[in-house]
Parts: C-alpha cells; structure tokens; sequence
C-alpha cells in the first residue's frame, strides 16, 4: 500500500468513527432522555420491583426557621433541600414511612414518623420547637392576683391586696411604671374567670367586676384620674349588673346589663361617663356581645338577634331558638361576626350557630368553661376541667384536611386544665396543667406533640396570651410573692432566624 493509499485509508476509518461516537451518543441520548424526563418529573427506579415508581416529598416550616432536618437519624445537607419562603422540601422519596426530626440548638426536638405517597408532597407547616429555657423578664410589680392586659397590650391592669384594701393598679408595658388607680376597703373583685376588667379601647378607663356591700357592681376607673373612680350603682341607681362591655366605637360609653329593681326586666343600657348620660338600649336580653359596630344579643326567647349601638336597628340571625331550654341567668354570649357565634349557658352548656355551607345550630358540649375564635374565624377551641377540643367552622384545605363542622378532641386528662389560649398560628393551643405551662398542636398524624414551655412554682396561677405582640404573662415566684413574669412565645431568633 503507497502513501496515496494509507492516508486515504486513514481517513476513511477516521470517518467510520466519528460516525461510530456520534450514533453511540445518539443512542445514549436516546436512552437516557426518557429517565431524565421521568427522573425530572418525579420518578425513581426501584432495584426490587425494577419498574419506574413517582416519588413523593415532605415540606416543613418550622419555627425557628434555621432548624436542622433529619430524614431517618440522618442530617439533610443543604444541596438536598429546596428551601422556598421558609420552609424546607425534601424532593425525590421513595414511598414510604421516613423518621423525620427537625432539630435546631436550644430547642426540643419535633419528630414524627411521616408516610410518603407516589406523586405527593407531605406538608407540615406549621411545627413549633418548644425553647429549652425561655427568656423571662420579671415585671417590677408583686402580690399580683388578678391581671387584665389592656386591648394593645401596652398596659397591665392588676389587682392586689394591702391588708384589708382591694387594689388596682395599672402598669405601663414599656416604661415599668406603676400606677395605683384605686384603693378600697369592705370590697372584692370577682374571683369567676369569665368575668373579667374590661379596658376601654383607649387604653384609659376600666370596668372591674366587684362584689360590694355583698351585692355584684362594676367599678369605674380612670387612670389618667381626670374623673374619680366610681361604682355603676351610684352613677346609675341600677342593680344585678352583668357583663359589662366598652363600646367599640365611643371611648366614654359603657354597655351593661341591670335591673331597676329586684323583680324588674333585665334591660341593656348604656352610661356615658363623660356626659352622665344613662340610656336604655334595648328590653329583654339574656345575654350579649359585640362585633365590628354591631350588638348581638340573644333575647329570652333564645333567639339571636343583630342591633345598632343605639338599638334602633334590630335583625333577626337566627330564624330558631339556638336552644329549646332555659339559658339561666348567666349564660354568656361569643360573637366572631353575624355567621358564627357561640353560646355558653349557666349550665356550661354549649351552643353554635354556623352559617357557612350550612346555616347549622348545634348543641356542641356539655360543661364547657369558655371558648375562643381563632383570628380568621375557621376554627373555634372550647374546653371543660378536663379536656380540650376544637370545632372547625370551615373547611380547611392545607394538609391536614379537615372538613367543616368537625370537631376533634385535641386531649383530655383526669386533671384539671386552665389558662387556655390559642397560639397565634392557631395550628397549637397553650395550656397550664399541673404547674407546667404547655403547648399541643392541632396536627394528630402520627401523634399530636405535646411540649413543657416552663413549670412554675405555683400550683395554681393566672395566665394571659397576647397573640398581637407574642407576649405570655404569668404570674409565678420571683424576687417576691406573685411576681409577674413576662416571656416571648415565639421567641425572637433575628432576621433570618424566624
């Protein structure tokens, strides 16, 4: 073979292969673009069946957002998450059951045994990791019994004793300045923890249910002390008050309950303490509440009604009694807005009227304590001594489903429970019991997880939850008796930290 030849030759199987790599590589594209597709689209191969199986992922949002994920004891690197607006994802898992812990520093661990479906993505958005020690702040007050945040939670109002005198005092939030607002012997405030003092919107004037010359009686308080504290029975010559209410719309305007006498109607009046000005509202009401600028009131024919604040205006919202039975003389009245109401007879039984897919009245619970809406109006918890449920008003769509009028017992125990709050997820609800304050969520797949926020050193103790600014107050053992402590719940992690 000459020169001519083997260059020609050479060429030749130069061609053959190029032609050779391109259709090897034209085949393995052709192979391997179906399993990326599949791959991209969520399916993996499974060795045991041999056959394309969809995956499926989990997604969490926890608070404090920086938390670690662990997928059956083993920590999750960053490449393997994706992390969109908080919350993390766990992409491309076989079905099947998976150990999950989300853990953070400082914190209790969540975990939970979590089932993956072909194709679907298990989503828990709302796991809260319980603080190992809480940071408290003690209030510069003591020998608290009672405390009432005001509605914007700058102030505290509080009551104590000083020997033989009732006192109440108002303390200002930010500045830890307290204020003596009223002292009085022969007098005591109501130890029933549905009656509580009412704040004015203003933050200004008080209405504190009292027992005076052992008969039931608001006093007036004004801490700016442009007015002096008075008694609703001298200012209006009434008697057998009850729930009395700040107006919603005039700051000077005080909606109650009374009689005139001992055998006369109950009547709804209002008292204006800037003017004097007593007026009748409306006749005949058992019970009331307000939302928005309206008055709800539930007549003694125990049928709901919709008024304007001068009860000129009157409508029907409820067409039927809410219950057949007589409410008694304190029954007590919830509104969220003209769909959805709760009320709580004398007896502790429990009625709602629920107008939502439905227009429902039902008679939900026997020995009821209290209830509370959630913010949005979709759920409802309402307890007893010993157990705890929640009553879902409307569907709610977000894993876990729940359906509307469900009612789910969240727990129950033989010893009594108290100082109940929704969590201003409203997915976990806070709670006292035996000394400890506690939080359990909603979520009951797998388990419900119930967690030790801090046990306090007193048996009994009185608790508020302001879900507007996340601050828990308590009353516990500090520097001195009944010592008011304040904690962040959730606590403050920085900008990124959730």
């Amino acid at each position: 073979m000459d020169k001519d030849d083997c260059l020609f030759y050479d060429d030749f199987m130069k061609k053959i292969h190029r032609r050779l790599i391109f259709w090897v590589f034209f085949l393995l594209f052709i192979l391997s673009t179906p399993v990326a597709i599949l791959y991209s689209q969520g399916y993996r191969f499974d060795q045991y069946s041999r056959i394309f199986i969809r995956s499926g992922s989990i997604t969490v949002k926890s608070v404090p957002s920086s938390a670690s994920v662990f997928l059956n004891g083993k920590l999750q690197s960053g490449r393997a998450l994706d992390i969109i607006n908080n919350s993390i994802t766990l992409n491309g898992l076989r079905p099947g059951s998976y150990a999950v812990r989300v853990s953070a520093n400082k914190y209790q661990d969540w975990e939970k045994q979590i089932d993956v479906h072909s194709g679907i993505s298990s989503e828990y958005w709302n796991v809260f990791l319980s603080p190992n020690d809480p940071t408290m702040k003690e209030l510069p007050v003591s020998g608290v019994e009672r405390f009432f945040p005001s509605p914007f939670g700058k102030r505290i109002a509080y009551t104590s004793h000083a020997q033989a005198n009732l006192e109440i005092h108002s303390l200002d939030i930010t500045s830890g300045e307290s204020l003596l607002a009223y002292s009085g012997e022969n007098l005591e405030f109501s130890n029933n923890k549905s009656e509580n003092l009412e704040w004015n919107f203003k933050e200004r004037l008080m209405a504190g249910p009292v027992t005076r010359n052992e008969n039931k009686d608001y006093l007036i308080i004004d801490i700016n002390k442009e007015y002096d504290p008075a008694f609703l029975s001298d200012l209006t010559s009434l008697r057998d008050f009850r729930s009395a209410r700040w107006s919603p719309k005039d700051q000077w305007t005080l909606y109650f309950l009374g009689r005139s006498s001992e055998k006369a109607p109950q009547i709804l009046y209002k008292y204006n303490v800037s003017t004097k000005e007593l007026t009748e509202v409306a006749s005949d009401i058992a019970t009331f509440d307000f939302s928005g600028d309206s008055i709800y009131a539930v007549r003694h024919n125990n049928i709901l009604y919709k008024l304007d604040l001068d009860g000129n205006e009157t409508s029907q919202v409820t067409s039927t009694p809410l219950s057949s039975d007589d409410l008694g003389d304190f029954s007590r009245l919830i509104v969220y807005d003209e769909n959805r109401q709760a009320l709580i007879s004398e007896k502790g039984v429990l009625f709602v009227h629920n107008n939502g897919s439905e227009n429902t009245i039902r008679q939900i619970a026997d020995n009821v304590n209290d209830i509370q809406f959630s913010d949005d109006g979709k759920k409802m918890i309402f307890w007893g001594n010993n157990d705890i449920s929640v009553l879902f008003l409307r569907p709610w769509d977000v894993q876990p489903l729940r359906a509307e009028n469900e009612i789910q017992k969240i727990i129950r125990s033989s010893v009594p429970f108290d100082n109940v709050f929704w969590y201003r997820d409203y997915e976990h609800i806070l709670f006292t019991y035996q000394k400890k304050i506690k939080i359990i969520e909603l979520d009951q797949r797998d388990h419900r997880i119930l967690a030790n926020i801090f046990e306090n050193g007193l048996d009994n103790f009185p608790a508020a939850y302001d879900s507007r600014n996340s601050f828990y107050y308590f009353v516990g053992s500090g520097n001195a008796s009944n010592t008011l402590f304040q904690m962040q719940l959730p606590e403050k992690t920085g900008f990124f930290g959730g």
